[in-house]
């Protein structure tokens, strides 16, 4: 796969290492905590000299798509979680150390437009096409939230379905993968929800909801994501680390 990375070959001779680093680490050809190759390996593969590499690796490390460990080697960075240090959990197991399993069910991939509330978030123009992906949560076999994510459709104007699948629901490694997007941080909004906004938000019957909104930033420090959750306080709690 290719990313959307135009005249390549223009950039500084690190840079041109660094994005084939990460189109190896995009394309899988190393997994999510595998160790890459020595940078006496890939300055040879290639073909630069073992600074380049260093250089091109050092940049990746601050990134935050590699780690070295001291002794090792250096390694791919794990996906981020998309509910990054925050976690779900059931009432009474609040102080538990294990995490129960959270899995994402896809409800829908579609084009809009963006609304006030939207267009300020990802600080784009009213009525700007987006693309909405809408999702149901589910805790160790249990229905807990909803959410509904919107991007800018001009710059992930790939975005589907069948891509969404293709990555087993992973948003934050689709947008690597596909996008040459990494999550760096995200800001987070916790309110009541009086009365859901969205008809398509169902929960089994009326229960507490917690809302939570949520803007995530690229490495480079720009919002790209918007985020709106649902959560069924009556059956878990939305802890932040």
């Amino acid at each position: 796969m290719q990313h959307q990375i135009k005249d390549v070959q223009f950039l500084p001779l690190y840079q041109q290492v660094r994005f084939q680093l990460l189109q190896k680490i995009s394309d899988s050809v190393w997994l999510a905590g595998e160790m890459i190759p020595s940078e006496f390996a890939l300055a040879d593969e290639f073909t630069v000299s073992q600074g380049t590499v260093r250089k091109a690796l050092n940049v990746l490390v601050a990134e935050g798509l590699l780690v070295r460990r001291q002794g090792v080697g250096t390694f791919v960075s794990d996906w981020p979680e998309e509910w990054g240090d925050a976690r779900l959990v059931f009432h009474g197991a609040e102080f538990s150390s294990l995490k129960d399993r959270i899995e994402p069910e896809l409800l829908s991939c579609s084009k809009g437009i963006a609304t006030d509330r939207v267009a300020e978030g990802l600080g784009i123009k009213r009525n700007t096409p987006v693309i909405n992906i809408r999702r149901a949560w589910r805790l160790s076999g249990q229905l807990v939230a909803f959410d509904e994510v919107t991007l800018d459709a001009s710059r992930f104007d790939r975005v589907d379905a069948r891509l969404i699948k293709q990555h087993a629901g992973k948003l934050y490694k689709l947008y690597l993968a596909e996008f040459g997007v990494r999550v760096s941080a995200a800001t987070e909004w916790f309110m009541a929800a009086g009365s859901i906004e969205a008809d398509w938000v169902r929960f089994t019957d009326n229960v507490p909801v917690l809302k939570v909104e949520r803007c995530t930033t690229e490495m480079n420090a720009t919002i790209f994501e918007w985020r709106r959750i649902w959560v069924d306080s009556r059956r878990c709690m939305y802890r932040s680390a």
